[in-house]
């Protein structure tokens, strides 16, 4: 599917098949399925064209991410899409693809290093007592 130069804008044909496609935003490890919106890999001001091989699926904040704030990214020889940082340095892709890999990734390392997290690790346990100033000084102090 393409429009080659006619237009910058993506026809519905086109989007319809990047939803397909990409199934949400390509930035490694980002799971917005909403909200996307479609990229020319090479920027059609410097002739790329409109068509499927020349864009990728990137949500708003990855959007603005390589347009305002130096993030690059490019298609390989083998097609597959890779981001670099502002330095130049290649970000990873997030193992587990694109449902929630990198979630479930920091959930395995975790376990395996015996940290278990639940919906009550961050739970505060204060009752809404007067704090003790005195006990928390000499509290610090002491792991000084």
């Amino acid at each position: 599917m393409a429009i080659g130069r006619k237009s910058r804008s993506i026809p519905p044909a086109i989007r319809r098949a990047l939803q397909r496609r990409d199934g949400g935003c390509r930035f490694p490890g980002c799971t917005a399925s909403h909200f996307v919106e479609a990229h020319h890999i090479r920027h059609w001001a410097d002739d790329g064209e409109t068509c499927m091989e020349n864009l990728v699926l990137l949500c708003t904040r990855h959007h603005h991410l390589v347009h305002e704030a130096g993030f690059g990214l490019e298609k390989l020889v083998c097609g597959k899409i890779q981001f670099t940082n502002p330095q130049g340095v290649v970000i990873p892709e997030v193992a587990g693809g694109r449902s929630r890999g990198n979630v479930d990734r920091l959930f395995r390392l975790n376990l395996d290093s015996g940290i278990r997290i639940t919906p009550k690790t961050a739970q505060c346990h204060w009752m809404g007592e007067k704090m003790d100033d005195q006990l928390a000084v000499e509290g610090l102090l002491f792991r000084e």
